[in-house]
């Protein structure tokens, strides 16, 4: 199992909050996927400029196959749309 945790930055709450109504859609679709445990978005307490998502893949092969997906085009689109940064930590997990 796979864990990857995406950090976004957006110059505004505005931004974050226009951002995450769009694409929670996507998120959707991408919780249907195979091999997809966890696909969540969070608020941090302490910034309101910051996104966290939490994803979480049977196998790193799952993940890759979503990447190749168009919703996921689409969100490389948002973020530029909305002006995010993202930083992404992966850990991979023995069950």
């Amino acid at each position: 199992m796979k864990n990857f945790y995406v950090t976004y930055t957006f110059p505004s709450a505005d931004s974050r909050d226009g951002f995450l109504q769009e694409v929670r859609l996507l998120a959707d679709i991408t919780r249907k996927e195979q091999g997809c445990l966890r696909y969540d978005y969070f608020y941090p307490v302490d910034s309101e400029n910051t996104l966290f998502l939490w994803e979480q893949w049977e196998s790193a092969q799952d993940q890759e196959k979503h990447t190749k997906q168009p919703h996921f085009a689409l969100i490389g689109k948002l973020k530029e749309k909305y002006s995010a940064s993202s930083s992404v930590s992966v850990q991979e997990c023995n069950q």
